[in-house]
């Protein structure tokens, strides 16, 4: 048998909550409003017939776009943060990848529910509102590959 060292430490890192609340509102409004802005730029371009390297309009909606995402992904992107930083959530595989997307989802979900309600247009179109918590899913799991700690 080997021996072991009785002065031999070891070095256990907490889970940075913290980090993780406060940079998945940050960030995770921005990255939505991109997958948001490529999704219509192609699907304009296919619709229209606008090739991308031939229209500026496309460079100058991309700014509007970030910022609406900002703004408009904050409190779904906060909520997110924090159910991720509850559940300590690493990024160290691609087993991960399913519950932030649908932690993402549902916390898209929740918001898109709550401003159907108030705004009493309850008769919108599901498919849309489905592709847009789509869209928080995948933006949670962006932002969760950059932000979450990873095991070395």
């Amino acid at each position: 048998m080997s021996k072991v060292d009785s002065n031999a430490t070891i070095t256990v890192f907490s889970y940075p909550k913290w980090k993780v609340i406060v940079q998945y509102p940050l960030s995770g409004g921005v990255v939505g409003g991109l997958i948001l802005f490529l999704y219509i730029a192609i699907g304009m371009s296919i619709d229209i017939g606008i090739p991308l390297r031939d229209s500026l309009l496309f460079v100058k909606m991309a700014p509007a776009f970030i910022l609406v995402g900002f703004f408009g992904g904050l409190l779904p992107a906060l909520l997110t943060g924090y159910i991720v930083s509850k559940f300590e959530i690493y990024f160290d595989s691609v087993a991960k990848v399913l519950p932030l997307f649908i932690i993402g989802f549902m916390s898209t979900f929740l918001f898109v529910v709550w401003f159907m309600i108030g705004d009493g247009s309850v008769n919108s179109s599901i498919t849309s509102d489905i592709l847009f918590c789509c869209n928080g899913g995948v933006s949670a799991i962006i932002t969760g590959w950059f932000i979450l700690p990873k095991y070395k």
